[in-house]
């Protein structure tokens, strides 16, 4: 249903789920009287990005991996470069169909079926599957700076520095919500990218490189054309090798301002990073910059809850057969170290990054926080006998199951 699986609910998995395929489901029309796009919910995102940008230079903000499925995509959250300043693909979600476990088909949006529309926007797949979708579209950018900063450091000292660097940076409150960031870190690079939403010289003023020790790599380039960096986006991703079916082990972590990384654990952080068994053929860690105009939106507007996290750790580990327990573990002592600072404090995760190692009952309290009993009340009502359900999905009870 996502376009990808990141814990293989396919036929045949070890917890007996199936997939559907809404692979046939193509249908795209745009009314241009309000610029509302009607989606079928087996498109990809490339695949929606080129449809709306070719019928009216419109589009909706969404993730890079231009190869997963609008479906998953649009009824887990959807965060990625525009978000910041246009928010998530939930938020653009004006309405649905959807087909639910007593096989009748219903529309929801805010007028109607509103507890299910509430809960398909952050947790869709444990409440129905939703074969098509109506898209409030945004004018497609005329001028956005796709920015580049890479640094070849890999002693502990030289990276910890650079991560201190970017997250005071990002911290800022006068930080533009036009900008995005992504901070990338693998055993041989520090890598540094983002787009700004605007003309060459509002992103000049930024001086971002100010904030930085040199880099040793750097492009900066505008695009008038916003499909084409979109496309660029995704061939980055397909190039990189991550989309690709593999063994890996990921995990997420959200952090709110208040809980950021201290120097002291951001150096415990690239010590561990520079010394651990990690087990994996490649590793990488990326630290997602959050809130501007995501923030916009309440935690229970939607069923998608991190809305006011500073920024979000995404770790992924692949190998080349198996993942063994070495990985897991390399991944989860990371996990324990950057959040030594506050132990006790609540962690989000991010539902569309999901961790099958994790107690299926703390996932469901990570991926959606406090909007969690009230998801559980209309799962009780439009599918108590948990048809839509994988082993982390929301149930009606409290159940650990």
């Amino acid at each position: 249903m996502e376009g990808k699986s990141l814990i293989n609910l396919a036929p045949g998995s070890s917890t007996g789920e199936i997939s559907v395929s809404l692979h046939n489901l193509q249908q795209f029309a745009l009314d241009k009287s309000n610029n509302v796009a009607t989606v079928g919910a087996g498109l990809l995102l490339g695949e929606v990005s080129q449809l709306l940008y070719n019928a009216g230079r419109r589009f909706i903000p969404h993730g890079t991996c231009l190869q997963v499925g609008i479906g998953g995509h649009a009824t887990v959250g959807g965060a990625g470069p525009p978000s910041r300043l246009y928010q998530l693909t939930v938020d653009h979600v004006e309405e649905v169909e959807v087909v639910l476990a007593n096989a009748t088909i219903v529309r929801a949006s805010q007028t109607y079926n509103s507890d299910l529309f509430f809960a398909i926007r952050g947790a869709g797949a444990s409440f129905g599957i939703v074969t098509e979708f109506e898209f409030r579209t945004e004018a497609a950018p005329t001028q956005v700076i796709n920015y580049v900063y890479e640094w070849t450091a890999t002693d502990a000292v030289s990276r910890a520095q650079l991560f201190r660097s970017w997250q005071r940076w990002i911290s800022n409150s006068s930080l533009p919500r036009q900008l995005s960031s992504t901070l990338t870190i693998n055993a041989n690079i520090v890598l540094m990218a983002g787009a700004y939403f605007g003309p060459q010289h509002e992103f000049d003023s930024l001086q971002i490189p100010t904030h930085f020790p040199p880099s040793q790599v750097s492009n900066v380039q505008l695009f008038t054309n916003f499909l084409k960096l979109e496309q660029l986006w995704g061939q980055q991703i397909q190039d990189s090798g991550i989309a690709d079916p593999s063994y890996f082990y990921s995990k997420s972590l959200a952090f709110l301002p208040q809980a950021s990384i201290s120097d002291t654990v951001i150096d415990k952080i690239f010590q561990y990073l520079a010394t651990a068994e990690t087990g994996a053929q490649f590793w990488a860690l990326n630290f997602e910059v959050g809130r501007g105009a995501i923030s916009d939106v309440a935690a229970d507007a939607t069923a998608f809850s991190l809305r006011e996290s500073l920024f979000i750790m995404l770790s992924y580990a692949n190998t080349k057969g198996r993942v063994s327990r070495t990985t897991v573990d390399f991944l989860n002592g990371l996990n324990k170290i950057a959040k030594s600072d506050y132990p006790d404090a609540f962690y989000g995760e991010y539902a569309g990054y999901v961790d099958p190692r994790e107690a299926n009952a703390k996932a469901r309290r990570d991926y959606w926080g406090d909007n969690l009993p009230r998801l559980r009340n209309i799962k009780r009502d439009v599918d108590p006998q948990d048809v839509f359900h994988n082993q982390q999905s929301v149930r009606a009870d409290a159940s650990d199951q």
